[in-house]
């Protein structure tokens, strides 16, 4: 993929999220489909503490090409730091900045940066342009799943299902 269709679906991430919770009844968004799943502002807010640590990589591969960077388990983040209690409106806001500015960083950088890498404990070496794809995926998985609690929750209040 161009690093231009790169960046237009990167930037394109958060008017995804935003236009998938304006199409949902408030009702769902705290919704939890079963105990131990999340349910939308707690996916919502699982994204801005994700999109925080994505930026904090992409400068390190862009500024420092060949570190290593660390890994979070993100059920004890959601438990520890109470993502269903978290303001799942003021985590899209920071969604939205935070792409915005890193996309304006990623469309000055020379070429060449995008070979820039770092080394992830779990997937090894991870060049600027696939660490963009997985952040262009972890958005449409995330919205995939957000589809899924919408599904289960009409299913549960017996709604007509779209």
């Amino acid at each position: 993929m161009e690093i231009k269709e790169l960046l237009d679906k990167y930037i394109a991430g958060y008017d995804l999220i935003a236009k998938q919770l304006s199409l949902m009844p408030s009702e769902v968004i705290h919704f939890k489909p079963a105990p131990d799943k999340w349910d939308i502002s707690e996916i919502i807010v699982h994204l801005a503490d994700s999109e925080s640590h994505g930026f904090v990589r992409a400068k390190k591969i862009i500024a420092e090409s060949g570190g290593g960077v660390t890994v979070y388990n993100q059920q004890i983040w959601a438990n520890n730091l109470y993502y269903d209690r978290m303001d799942y409106k003021d985590a899209l806001e920071m969604i939205r900045i935070l792409r915005k500015n890193l996309y304006r960083l990623l469309k000055i950088i020379p070429e060449k940066a995008w070979q820039n890498y770092i080394f992830h404990p779990e997937s090894g070496k991870i060049t600027l342009s696939d660490w963009i794809q997985l952040y262009i995926d972890h958005i449409d998985i995330h919205i995939q799943q957000m589809h899924r609690n919408y599904y289960d929750w009409q299913k549960a209040n017996k709604e007509e299902l779209v």
